[in-house]
């Protein structure tokens, strides 16, 4: 059966987080609009407000749980210059990795 790293099949929320993520990290529009004004970005992507929350204030490991893509993740935190520390304690405290 096929995984979606914590979800046992992906759902269309963990699909629409992911494309946030890819967007943003691959297409310099998108970065920019997103780091200019991460909630008027979200305010057409089909997600509850919780996840958009969540995206804006670069919640990663809300966003893991969610299903969203760990790679996706990393590569979200180098676009937006987030240092390694913070995302990895913030992957620490929602996993089982010290």
């Amino acid at each position: 059966m096929s995984r979606n790293w914590r979800l046992l099949m992906p759902s269309p929320e963990s699909y629409q987080i992911d494309c946030v993520l890819f967007d943003v990290q691959h297409k310099a529009d998108h970065r920019e609009q997103f780091q200019a004004d991460p909630h008027a970005y979200l305010s057409a992507v089909p997600l509850s407000p919780e996840r958009k929350a969540e995206l804006a204030a670069n919640d990663f490991g809300a966003l893991y749980l969610a299903g969203a893509n760990p790679y996706l993740l990393r590569a979200h935190c180098l676009v937006m210059k987030i240092s390694e520390e913070n995302y990895l304690a913030q992957m620490r405290a929602v996993t089982d990795n010290p």
